[in-house]
């Protein structure tokens, strides 16, 4: 199960964040939305999510991903929701439920965040893969006072792992910016030539390959 960068991102700052002081909640429940512009590897796409979150630790979102104009690819529609509590100074625990509409898949998440680093399991409910994500912030020592936010994660499985480097800037209270680089693993085709009996035939098999991507992103947030 591939997971989105930015989708991710955000599950993490909810585990990052101590429900009762969550700035986003004047009141009991606060809500969030906002517009992403992507540009990057894989052309041009838009996203958008909607956030709920209560003092009490529960939130809910659902992301709407890959609105572009090729005709090759489909929207997405993913919802999660779940809860999470500070259990210690510097220490948030939590998990909830995540489904994946257009596949059909639907996983539970479990983890949370210790001081700088964040450690989240995803676990398929069908013949899904686990997937086993950490981010570590890089805002430390020299870096911590830079005016840009700096982390690294990393998403791995049976197969392998991928690996994301992600800055993001805060430009006003609304507005955010940042850029993706990853090493990914990406499926691709490969075409076997065998000769027999003096005929020659060709055909083509899955292969997974590594490749190296960026993405370019602008958000507005409500």
């Amino acid at each position: 199960m591939k997971h989105n960068p930015l989708l991710i991102g955000f599950i993490s700052i909810i585990f990052c964040q101590n429900p009762s002081q969550n700035p986003m909640l004047v009141k009991t429940i606060g809500t969030n939305s906002g517009v992403f512009f992507n540009a990057g590897t894989n052309q041009l796409d838009l996203e958008g999510f909607f956030e709920i979150q209560s003092s009490q630790g529960l939130f809910g979102e659902i992301w709407v991903m890959q609105l572009d104009r090729d005709a090759e690819t489909t929207a997405e529609v993913n919802s999660t929701f779940g809860w999470m509590k500070e259990v210690a100074p510097n220490m948030i625990l939590g998990g909830g439920f995540s489904n994946y509409a257009n596949q059909n898949l639907n996983e539970i998440f479990m983890g949370g965040n210790i001081g700088l680093l964040t450690l989240i399991g995803f676990f398929g409910l069908e013949e899904s893969p686990t997937n086993l994500l950490g981010i570590l912030d890089l805002n430390i020592g020299p870096l911590k006072n830079i005016p840009v936010d700096l982390s690294m994660m990393n998403v791995s499985d049976e197969a392998g792992s991928d690996l994301f480097f992600m800055v993001k800037k805060t430009i006003t209270k609304s507005i955010i910016s940042g850029y993706t680089f990853s090493r990914e693993r990406f499926e691709s085709e490969e075409t076997r030539t065998f000769t027999k009996q003096g005929h020659t035939k060709s055909f083509t098999i899955p292969v997974q390959k590594d490749g190296f991507f960026y993405t370019i992103y602008i958000g507005v947030t409500f």
